[in-house]
């Protein structure tokens, strides 16, 4: 995206204090650039943030009366990738993560923020949303009831569309 701010693309070099925080400044950016992020290979000296269509996409290949889906994979064995490099302290703390690798090319179309957004890789989950909504349903509350106490709660109204 030509419109995106400098800063919030990976650059080797980089540094982040704990990987959280890479994870999250990853995340940001994907989610501006318009794909989905799984994370890969966490090793003791190492962490590799992958983009979610990396892999190869392989066809159904087996009988098709007991196929369930008919979707194949979107995998297209894209290469964008970030690999982090751990630095440890005399003592063998965690002192930093450094961008050591970053290919930011994708071989398939990217999606709007909008529909980045509603990838699996970019929804937050909050266990104390869902216990409030498992509770309202216990008690029978309706389904669009719940709809809007969130939608007023959060003061978005396009919050399930």
């Amino acid at each position: 995206n030509e419109s995106m701010d400098p800063n919030m693309i990976p650059r080797e070099g980089m540094s982040f204090h704990m990987e959280a925080e890479a994870k999250a400044f990853y995340m940001r950016y994907a989610q501006l650039a318009g794909f989905g992020v799984k994370m890969c290979n966490k090793k003791k000296f190492s962490r590799v943030m992958r983009c979610s269509c990396e892999g190869k996409g392989d066809f159904y290949k087996g009988d098709e009366a007991l196929r369930v889906r008919n979707k194949t994979t979107m995998k297209t064995k894209c290469k964008d990738h970030l690999k982090f490099t751990r630095v440890y302290d005399s003592e063998g703390n965690k002192v930093d993560m450094i961008i050591e690798n970053a290919n930011l090319f994708h071989n398939h179309l990217l999606h709007t923020p909008l529909k980045t957004k509603k990838m699996r890789s970019h929804k937050s989950t909050e266990p104390v949303l869902y216990q409030i909504i498992d509770e309202l349903q216990e008690v029978g509350v309706s389904a669009q009831s719940i709809k809007n106490v969130l939608q007023n709660m959060h003061g978005v109204q396009s919050l399930f569309r």
